[in-house]
């Protein structure tokens, strides 16, 4: 049955009338009822899970109701950042680097390793977070069951534990017979990350390696989840000193990252490296130097004003056809060192959406006819003839 929020006009008989006319419905039309969107209602951004230094700021790296990828070639130390993201979450923050801002259980399953090395990456995640007794953190060996069991066990922890945080899966090609070749079986793993943090509401952080020869994830589970994670992150160790490694965002929804270093002393504790150049990183000094898409979170809002004001320097107010047209030509201009070429049509309507969430820009309706228009304008002009708005 869906959820009904309080609402004191809502009369009994109204409410019962709803509720039967849901049970009558056939299980597709139930759950078609479940997945749409109320255009009206008012959602609250995701909650954010972990959050990162940025030049001076916190600034998001990953939300809850999402999973993320860790990833690089074998033997690169991502374990070893998973153990700083744990120990986070678990702490709250990590040497002023990275924080978190909600407390509750934290979990690492890890699937590769044996028993040994679990206990000893868990007394790692431990010593970092500054706890003796961890309460709020569980870790599960994983390696001796089957990759059926892995994922019904991991389901079933989850769907037991009260208060979950935040959730690491160091292995999730291990969730599946062959999910490299297999595209069924990876979008079985991908679909069930999407179902846990959607139900739970919160962030799961995977490892998945690299392929051998390429900088890319592997196979049809790296395929999907690159499509799908919220972050994917690489760590790369650096060539002339294997004590160091990098870690570098490689695609990110929300803001993306600077790229930071960390260290691995002679007890095996990471510590982050604040002084060390990032750009040290083989893997992406290896790859062509090419410019990031432009995205409008990305720009300053000095920029932003200028984009809109040369926007509607001619028409003060313009039709949506019209207006992604013109943000486009604009924003070739004033960002020509930010991008390549140009920007397409779709980034073009991102801007016009960025802009009215916002509230840089209104709809108006005149003769049942959308226009757009800055908000600060008073005085629009329909045919030489002036409208106050």
């Amino acid at each position: 049955m869906g959820n009904y929020e309080a609402n004191p006009v809502l009369d009994l008989s109204t409410f019962e009338s709803e509720v039967n006319k849901f049970e009558t419905l056939s299980d597709i039309e139930k759950l078609a009822e479940t997945c749409k969107i109320d255009i009206l209602k008012e959602l609250p951004p995701p909650p954010i899970a972990i959050k990162i230094a940025h030049n001076g700021q916190q600034i998001t790296l990953f939300t809850k109701g999402n999973f993320s990828i860790v990833t690089g070639k074998p033997k690169g130390k991502k374990s070893f950042f998973i153990s700083m993201l744990m120990a986070t979450a678990i702490k709250g923050s990590f040497q002023n680097h990275l924080y978190c801002p909600d407390n509750g259980m934290n979990i690492l399953f890890d699937t590769e390793q044996a028993e040994h090395k679990v206990l000893q990456v868990s007394k790692r995640i431990c010593k970092l977070a500054e706890i003796d007794n961890p309460t709020s953190f569980t870790s599960y060996c994983l390696r001796p069951l089957d990759p059926g069991e892995r994922l019904d066990l991991i389901e079933h922890v989850l769907s037991i534990t009260e208060n979950l945080n935040f959730v690491a899966i160091d292995g999730i090609i291990d969730l599946a017979i062959d999910p490299i070749l297999q595209a069924e079986q990876a979008q079985n793993v991908i679909s069930k990350l999407m179902k846990w943090t959607a139900i739970y509401k919160i962030h799961i952080v995977c490892v998945l390696h690299y392929n051998k020869t390429i900088s890319t994830l592997l196979g049809h589970l790296g395929s999907f989840a690159h499509r799908k994670a919220d972050c994917v992150i690489e760590v790369v160790k650096d060539t002339d000193n294997e004590n160091i490694s990098f870690v570098n965002p490689v695609d990110c929804r929300e803001r993306e990252f600077l790229p930071f270093a960390f260290s691995v002393d002679e007890f095996g504790m990471p510590k982050i490296e604040t002084e060390l150049n990032p750009i040290k990183s083989k893997s992406k000094t290896e790859k062509p130097q090419r410019l990031k898409a432009i995205n409008p979170n990305d720009l300053d809002l000095t920029i932003h004003t200028e984009i809109l004001q040369q926007s509607f320097t001619i028409f003060t107010e313009q039709i949506y056809s019209v207006l992604w047209k013109t943000i486009k030509q604009v924003v070739i201009v004033i960002c020509k060192d930010k991008i390549k070429d140009t920007i397409g049509d779709n980034k073009a309507k991102d801007f016009i959406a960025y802009y009215l969430l916002n509230e840089m820009i209104v709809k108006i309706e005149v003769k049942k006819k959308i226009y757009y228009t800055l908000k600060e304008q008073k005085v629009l002009q329909f045919n030489d003839v002036g409208l106050t708005v």
